[in-house]
């Protein structure tokens, strides 16, 4: 017998499906379609301690970073450019991306999640 998905798993996977369509057009120049980063230049994203916090993930896709990273033992210190031109939907979709495909959740993360972290973002 089968049975139709339930509306947080519809809105997951479509989360999930637009999210990998933004990270490959946005993200994946720099940190790789696999997360893996590139050599010594681009931090994983896969392994990395930022999938933890979606609040921070959701900061540095819009603002950026200049801060070092180390991933995996590895430190990097480029800095990621901002992507003011990303909406907070995209941000939410992108975070929801990542934390499904290399962090440990199964459900999308909300628009109003994302809106509030931005909200609080640190300032640079």
């Amino acid at each position: 017998m089968l049975s139709c998905q339930s509306s947080e798993e519809l809105k997951s996977e479509q989360y999930f499906v637009t999210g990998q369509q933004l990270y490959m057009t946005n993200c994946a120049n720099c940190h790789q379609a696999d997360g893996k980063g590139m050599s010594n230049l681009y931090p994983p994203i896969e392994g990395s301690d930022i999938l933890a916090d979606k609040a921070r993930m959701a900061c540095i896709i819009k603002n950026g970073m200049k801060d070092t990273i180390i991933v995996n033992g590895r430190k990097f210190n480029r800095p990621m450019p901002s992507n003011p031109k990303l909406t907070e939907i995209e941000i939410a979709e992108i975070v929801s991306f990542l934390s499904m495909k290399w962090g440990k959740d199964s459900v999308y993360t909300h628009i109003n999640f994302v809106h509030e972290a931005l909200e609080d973002c640190p300032a640079e």
